[in-house]
């Protein structure tokens, strides 16, 4: 899993296969050979020239300017300038993918890094008790390709009921029957036996610029998790983007032959020589410029690197797709957002007093169903370098992948096991995490990038050095709580204030104890015991007065240790202009201003049921059709 990885990048440039004394000379020979094809293989790793040149040399001015290359931006970019009479201009805070991130499995030890914007939560008394200063931390990309090349790279699209869900709050155009035509358009499946299938088939499509592909593991934790869920009643589901995504089975994941699938490798390399796209990195975007009177977009002011302060200007559209962080955080500068709090910055003049930075939502991950694994499926001593080995020449094995993570599962926890077909939609995902005994290079980077205490991080240490740790995570799929963003200052390289709300809503902790009940039986079927599966009793002051595996015990537990799935939404909410709550129509456009969209994970009304790369992505296709729909009549 993630931790198989973390232990081998450690040793990218270390050679503990040097000849010793003694070996023939035809020895020596194939060990040269050897080593020059592992090098040549590993300089294949990763290969930036695939990607966009900085564009140093900025035209005065662009038909479209879009801020931010993430899953939307990116997107965005690339459907924008396949109209070869406009030019495009792709801003972005970071630079290129770094090349180590195109391994799958080492996504957590990328955070808190350069291509990290570190953001951190505030403390209230609803959430994050267990961590550091109480405060979360919650990685965004700031990197070509934002947080797709952070992320675990599954590959989910939400239940139609989400979507049907934002139909029915006003947002014509958004049902998934329509939106399916999105997703299939970028997609390029590579599982083919979902292809083959009629059924499946009609969901998914080849050919497209994002690469999808079938997870896989060999570790048998996998098959358990599977005969426990059908011991007691789940179905066993094929493909969770397809007719069915109620039950357990395999996710599917942005991979390509064994290689991370940024949205920066899937939309960014393909358009890299097209003369109409200009990409300027290490440019962050401080203002969008607005004529106060007229209330429409004239360009954009943004700091490069080494370079200073810029303004480019705009013919048609500026289309900010920076995250539902960023996002707002840029709005709000630019003097779009709630009035009371513009005029307590000092920001003026204010263009458009809209609710931006409210409805801030999220999944909350449970890390706290902590169970030891027994049958000690011990590495061997050349492990690290089998496996290194099987990645760089073959694109194969443990690197390749992400393990037991690839099993996932969407349960309705008001229904029992054997009605899960009647639900209307899910209220929980499960994510797996898996630990070998005592190998703390990969149990580290996972506690690191949660951000415990250190106390906490210790509890999970001692538990790894006696026994493999095996973590079932409740997700909580449609929280009711909701949180928002503020600004710090005025100064736009501040990091802004998050306001997570989780479990604000105390609906929200009742049906995710619920989700922590069904994982804690997953844990105790006759197959687990089997194996030897045994709960651990996480010490947590706050929750010592409650009687261990009780619901109150859990709901104090999920109040502790609750954190994000990396999935923030609403913040620039959409909604017709009746919702007094909405920034953006149904068509993207910032309500009140002219030449002036919003495209990302921002613009969701409510969360979708599951992870929000691949929806971030069918949102910059669909706002690419938006514009194109009314620009190219003209």
């Amino acid at each position: 899993m993630e931790g198989s990885c973390v232990t081998t990048t450690s040793h990218w440039t270390t050679s503990s296969c040097e000849p010793q004394s003694g070996v023939t000379a035809a020895g020596a020979v194939l060990f040269t050979s050897l080593l020059s094809t592992l090098v040549e293989a590993q300089t294949k790793i990763g290969d930036t020239s695939i990607y966009p040149q900085d564009t140093t040399k900025l035209l005065p001015e662009y038909d479209f300017i879009v801020v931010g290359g993430g899953s939307a931006g990116a997107t965005v970019a690339n459907r924008l300038s396949e109209v070869d009479q406009w030019n495009v201009l792709l801003l972005e805070a970071g630079g290129d993918p770094p090349p180590i991130s195109d391994i799958p499995p080492i996504f957590f030890s990328l955070e808190r890094t350069d291509v990290d914007w570190q953001y951190k939560t505030e403390p209230e008394d609803t959430n994050c008790r267990a961590y550091i200063d109480h405060r979360c931390s919650w990685p965004r990309g700031k990197v070509l390709g934002g947080s797709s090349v952070l992320n675990g790279n599954i590959y989910i699209r939400g239940h139609p009921c989400d979507y049907d869900r934002w139909v029915s709050d006003g947002n014509v155009g958004w049902s998934y029957d329509e939106l399916l035509k999105y997703f299939k358009r970028s997609e390029d499946m590579r599982y083919d036996e979902l292809i083959a299938d009629k059924k499946s088939s009609k969901y998914h499509n080849t050919g497209g610029y994002l690469s999808v592909e079938r997870l896989t593991t060999d570790n048998s934790l996998a098959d358990a998790l599977d005969a426990s869920a059908k011991e007691l009643g789940f179905r066993m589901i094929k493909d969770f983007n397809g007719q069915d995504m109620l039950g357990f089975g395999e996710l599917q994941a942005t991979l390509r032959n064994g290689t991370r699938c940024s949205t920066a490798k899937a939309f960014l390399a393909p358009a890299k020589e097209r003369k109409n796209l200009h990409v300027a990195k290490f440019a962050h975007v401080t203002k969008i410029l607005i004529d106060p009177e007229s209330k429409q977009v004239l360009g954009v002011e943004f700091q490069k690197k080494d370079v200073g302060v810029q303004t480019v200007r705009v013919l048609k559209e500026v289309v900010v797709s920076a995250g539902a962080i960023n996002s707002p955080q840029l709005l709000i500068l630019s003097g779009i957002g709630p009035r009371k709090h513009l005029e307590e910055l000092g920001i003026s003049p204010v263009i458009q007093n809209l609710r931006v930075g409210e409805n801030l939502h999220d999944h909350s991950l449970f890390p706290g169903v902590l169970l030891t694994a027994g049958h000690d499926e011990r590495l061997t001593p050349t492990h690290t370098l089998d496996a290194t080995y099987d990645y760089l020449i073959h694109r194969k094995g443990p690197l390749s992948n992400l393990d037991i993570l690839c099993k996932s599962a969407f349960i309705d926890t008001k229904l029992p096991p054997e009605k899960q077909e009647q639900s209307n939609c899910p209220d929980i995902q499960y994510h797996n995490f898996y630990f070998p005994r005592n190998d703390s290079t990969v149990l580290e980077p996972y506690l690191n990038a949660l951000g415990f205490t250190e106390d906490l991080m210790d509890q999970y240490r001692r538990e790894n050095e006696k026994s493999n740790l095996f973590i079932i995570a409740p997700i909580l799929m449609l929280p009711k709580s909701r949180g928002k963003i503020l600004l710090r200052n005025k100064d736009p390289l501040a990091q802004p204030l998050i306001y997570p709300g989780y479990f604000s809503d105390a609906e929200d902790v009742e049906r995710c104890v619920s989700g922590i009940e069904v994982a804690v039986k997953l844990s105790q079927t006759k197959v687990m015991k089997k194996r030897d599966v045994r709960l651990i009793k996480l010490k947590l002051p706050d929750c010592e007065q409650f009687e261990f595996n009780t619901r109150e015990y859990w709901r104090c537990a999920v109040r502790q240790l609750a954190t994000t799935t990396y999935h923030p939404v609403g913040t620039c909410k959409m909604g017709p202009s009746s919702d007094p709550s909405a920034v953006v129509d149904p068509t993207l456009k910032v309500h009140g201003v002219k030449g002036l969209r919003v495209a990302d994970a921002s613009i969701m009304p409510t969360i979708v049921s599951g992870n929000t790369n691949a929806p971030c992505i069918m949102i910059g296709e669909k706002a690419a059709d938006l514009v194109k729909s009314e620009w190219l009549k003209t």
